[in-house]
């Protein structure tokens, strides 16, 4: 029985943490649209985190570049270009930044919905911002980290950056990291089995005893 009081508890608990944990996807800039390249992959990260739920439900966005990199002003991208698949508000952006034109082109990467700007960048200068660079997006009827999704190209972000070896251009990615963390549903599964697991083990019990 005290068997069977643990796994309920547990799979309670995991329910609770289940609704309460944010869904996170990252995504790696490794691909090099820059004329003579901007050095060496990977050019930094995109992580998107989930918040709120239903219709409040919005998205946390972060953008790090690789260490000496910074954004670039160079009229052929904007600092970020991205895909939603629906109407969203941007807010929370970090200062020098502003929303840019929708939809936007990164050359070599195609064409976007949505974008980014970088307000303070000035071609390559190396007092453009290096970032990070974070912002929310939001719906009247809830974003989710899944509605963010590729370009024509199969791109799901692209950003106009200046490389630590002082070149510019674009870069990109293709899609998001793998994660190894069990998801969610995974460890109710496997609760579910130990709960079930317990209450035949007291049946047995009774039935014996």
């Amino acid at each position: 029985m005290r068997l069977i009081t643990i796994a309920i508890w547990a799979l309670g608990a995991a329910f609770v943490t289940s609704s309460a944990q944010a869904s996170t996807l990252t995504f790696t800039l490794n691909q090099d649209g820059c004329t003579g390249t901007c050095g060496s992959a990977p050019f930094g990260t995109i992580t998107l985190t989930d918040n709120g739920s239903g219709s409040s439900a919005f998205v946390t966005v972060t953008e790090t570049l690789a260490a000496s990199e910074r954004y670039a002003g160079i009229g052929a991208g904007e600092a970020l270009e991205f895909n939603v698949t629906n109407s969203v508000v941007i807010g929370n952006l970090t200062p020098n930044f502003a929303v840019g034109p929708a939809p936007a082109s990164a050359s070599t990467f195609g064409s976007f919905l949505l974008s980014i700007a970088c307000s303070t960048c000035q071609g390559g200068q190396i007092g453009n911002p290096a970032g990070p660079l974070s912002f929310t997006a939001g719906s009247a009827t809830g974003v989710t980290v899944n509605d963010f999704i590729a370009n024509a190209g199969g791109y799901y972000f692209a950003s106009a950056i200046v490389g630590n070896n002082g070149k510019s251009g674009n870069v990109a990615s293709l899609g998001a990291d793998p994660s190894v963390v069990p998801e969610p549903r995974t460890v109710i599964l496997t609760l579910s089995g130990l709960l079930l697991a317990g209450v035949n083990a007291f049946r047995r019990k009774q039935v014996c005893c």
